[in-house]
């Protein structure tokens, strides 16, 4: 399970023609593996206080852009956040 260090990551939503949502929330790290992202030092109320759900979740990291598509986050800890990879 790659581990990347960033300081963020962004979650999107998107509608019916241009409309769309965005949400940007601090961490710590983020690791990916083959069904599920974990973000590590997220904020859980600001995750809570969502009221959509993302489509994809992106992140910067040593230079590189990463964007994935993603389901609705599961709380695995204080301040851990899973989400499902569609």
């Amino acid at each position: 399970m790659p581990l990347y260090q960033s300081d963020s990551i962004l979650l999107e939503a998107h509608y019916f023609g241009d409309d769309a949502e965005y949400m940007r929330l601090s961490c710590a790290h983020v690791s990916v593996d083959n069904s599920a992202i974990v973000v590590q030092g997220i904020e859980p109320r600001q995750l809570q206080g969502l009221r959509w759900t993302p489509d994809f979740l992106s992140f910067d990291a040593s230079g590189n852009h990463h964007r994935y598509p993603v389901g609705r986050p599961a709380f695995i800890g204080p301040d851990r956040a899973q989400f499902a990879l569609l």
